[in-house]
């Protein structure tokens, strides 16, 4: 479990991915846990699994990516982009 005591779901394919039906499982988790957040990542929606954490004490956050949103909040981000000009996870080698 990560820093702010969150787990995250993402779309089918991404590293903690989970398919929209796995969601309310998550939530069970997430609940089991002690979360205190469950994010939910780009692409990942559920309104059912949401009122359900809410009424539960957990924040929400649905279809947000965490890397967009850190650069966005610390300067990184701006409205064409990130200051990069390359969205990846890979460090730009400098030759």
């Amino acid at each position: 479990m990560g820093h702010e005591q969150s787990l995250r779901a993402g779309p089918a394919g991404a590293p903690n991915g989970r398919k929209h039906d796995d969601l309310p499982g998550v939530l069970d988790e997430a609940v089991a846990a002690g979360a205190k957040t469950l994010w939910l990542q780009l692409g990942s929606w559920h309104e059912d699994v949401a009122k359900e954490a809410e009424a539960a004490g957990l924040d929400v956050v649905m279809d947000r990516c965490v890397k967009i949103e850190h650069a966005r909040f610390h300067g990184g981000l701006h409205l064409a982009g990130f200051d990069a000009g390359v969205i990846s996870s890979k460090r730009q080698v400098l030759a």
